[in-house]
């Protein structure tokens, strides 16, 4: 089945409407987006406290302006994190129309599954990951080492590793809807599963914060399980496909 089959022929006419509807959904998401950091502003302080906890250390500044520019992005993190439902819905409406099945009606379901994996592999991240990974490295050679946590860096590091856990857990509803769409098969992901435990493996080693095995498994179970609820979301819910040959 090639690749025509799998999503509608669209005219000059239509394509060039759906890309006009993609920008439509751009600049609606950068709005909300904008709406909520200036509103996330005013409570930064308290989002700064709630993502120190994890640390239990004070945290220093170098500079005159450090202070200042951290309150900002911390305040557009916080707004990108509460526009996430949005930010789902806005993509969605504008790339569904461009699949073979019946994609908008399918709107609430997917936008719902998708904001309940973000913010749980969020939720993953920041109440088991991150206090293990930190107490890794913070006591790490402490008998001859003062920890002294720079403010921005620790923001990028935390919040980096929160929406990387979030996106993560998108895997099982991405892989569904190429199942559904056609492009993807159970049996393929079924035959091809210990090359997916490779990259998982290469994965998580090269995205967790320490190099202890402990921390690494902490990323690298929830994909393997995400990956294997996959495989059965696509045969119950996918598309039916011929047998793809495994990779050699």
């Amino acid at each position: 089945m090639g690749l025509g089959d799998k999503i509608r022929e669209l005219d000059k006419n239509e394509v060039f409407d759906k890309l006009e509807g993609l920008r439509g959904a751009l600049m609606r998401m950068f709005i909300i987006i904008a709406a909520l950091s200036i509103v996330s502003y005013f409570f930064w302080k308290e989002a700064l406290h709630f993502l120190r906890k994890p640390l239990g250390l004070p945290l220093i500044i170098f500079n005159l302006p450090e202070g200042f520019f951290t309150s900002l992005r911390l305040a557009l993190f916080m707004g990108t994190f509460l526009a996430m439902p949005f930010i789902f819905n806005g993509l969605w409406s504008a790339f569904a129309p461009l699949f073979a099945f019946h994609a908008r009606r399918y709107s609430w379901p997917v936008v719902l599954s998708a904001t309940a994996l973000f913010y749980g592999g969020s939720s993953f991240c920041y109440f088991l990951v991150l206090p293990v990974g930190i107490h890794f490295l913070v006591n790490y050679g402490s008998e001859n080492l003062t920890p002294m946590i720079d403010l921005a860096k620790y923001l990028m590091f935390s919040v980096g590793l929160i929406f990387a856990f979030g996106v993560i857990f998108e895997l099982p509803l991405i892989l569904l809807i190429l199942g559904r769409v056609g492009w993807i098969g159970y049996r393929g992901l079924a035959k091809n599963r210990k090359y997916a435990f490779l990259f998982n493996s290469i994965f998580s080693a090269l995205l967790t914060p320490t190099p202890d095995a402990y921390t690494m498994l902490l990323m690298m179970a929830p994909i393997q399980i995400l990956y294997e609820l996959s495989i059965w979301l696509v045969k119950f819910f996918g598309k039916e496909k011929a047998p793809e040959p495994e990779l050699t």
